[in-house]
């Protein structure tokens, strides 16, 4: 079940966490945005919605009618669903890094670095670098995978309220112990497991969003044209508080549940075909836009290093143009694909072994 608007929100904090990361290249430092200055807390808006969208597909199955064969089946989809692509894209960053593509040598080539990549468990906190840097937040959701049942049991649960708390205190604990980099949320180091408890708190939030979504007093606030509205005057009024940034993380939650509810001013900003298109591959995107950037930066520093200054924009429209191009291209012969691939592999193993009679016949 494919909800448009949810979509067209993950489009829109992908582009945004795009458009933050490229100044961070020194060759494009002046072509920073104020307005994205603090999209780094769109990740958390990712795992809200992770926590969101998977309890609408699978709280049914695994939840409800928990049993080995169906947390298999969901942790299996899941990793259909992240794992080809963060394959892909951690083997084009270690060739870049064996070939020196951009000019820099960030992560080391260590054995661990390379297994816990491999196996998808780079950030958990154990000192290990993820090869593509946005990786770790893919890494850190596996965590809330294979918690999932018991994220989903205790938020459908009379001690709902106790896990919603619990979460507010993960971010609050989070934003106060100052590893944030660029503002109090703003954690992903390698060596805590500070960004794993980032994930689990909006993952959770997520979930409980899902089960107060049909709440009748939940509906009457958010439902509809106003209550759509309303949920985005909120989140940019907390985007306006000073080092807010749990505020923030808190008021991307009705902002969600106003999406579910799909209505006309969500499906104008957020289903229209560019943003629901942005949405399909923001995964691409997420994942594959830091190696475009660190590219185009070096063939920026090598124009001015040769006198070449008046094709700057140019470069940065290219940049843009190229992403979105590699983004489409990613979406279609890595992320479908793989998850096809998975996908029959699981059904070819689970399909009845016919006696050795009837096959031979």
């Amino acid at each position: 079940m494919r909800i448009a608007p949810l979509t067209g929100l993950r489009g829109i904090a992908a582009v945004a966490v795009m458009l933050y990361h490229i100044p961070h290249a020194p060759a494009f430092h002046a072509y920073a945005v104020p307005l994205f200055s603090r999209a780094y807390l769109c990740v958390d808006l990712f795992f809200i919605l992770s926590g969101f969208v998977i309890s609408i597909g699978y709280h049914e199955r695994v939840v409800k009618h928990l049993a080995t064969s169906s947390y298999g089946d969901f942790l299996l989809n899941r990793m259909a669903r992240v794992w080809p692509l963060h394959f892909v894209v951690a083997l084009v960053f270690l060739v870049r890094m064996l070939l020196n593509v951009s000019g820099e040598q960030g992560v080391p080539l260590t054995s661990a670095n390379l297994f816990t990549n491999l196996l998808m468990i780079e950030s958990w906190g154990w000192g290990t670098q993820p090869l593509a840097g946005n990786a770790w937040s893919v890494s850190t959701e596996l965590v809330a995978y294979l918690l999932y049942p018991l994220v989903a049991i205790l938020a459908f649960s009379r001690l709902a309220w106790a896990e919603g708390l619990l979460a507010v205190l993960l971010l609050a604990l989070v934003a106060m112990l100052g590893h944030g980099s660029r503002g109090p949320l703003d954690v992903n180091d390698s060596d805590t497991i500070l960004p794993v408890l980032r994930c689990l708190a909006g993952f959770s939030l997520g979930v409980i969003a899902y089960r107060v979504v049909r709440h009748p007093r939940c509906e009457q606030l958010l439902r509809g044209e106003r209550g759509f509205l309303a949920a985005c005057a909120l989140l940019v009024v907390a985007f306006l508080v000073p080092r807010g940034d749990v505020l923030v993380a808190l008021a991307f939650v009705p902002v969600v549940i106003a999406c579910y509810y799909d209505s006309r001013s969500s499906r104008a900003l957020l289903a229209n075909p560019l943003v629901f298109h942005l949405g399909l591959i923001s995964y691409s995107i997420y994942l594959w836009h830091p190696l475009v950037r660190d590219i185009a930066a070096r063939g920026m520093g090598i124009a001015h290093r040769h006198g070449i200054t008046g094709l700057d924009w140019t470069l940065v429209l290219a940049t843009l143009f190229a992403t979105w191009l590699l983004c489409w291209a990613s979406y279609r012969l890595v992320e479908v694909p793989g998850h096809r691939l998975i996908k029959r592999l699981e059904r070819r193993d689970m399909r009845p072994r016919m006696p050795l009679q009837q096959a031979a016949e």
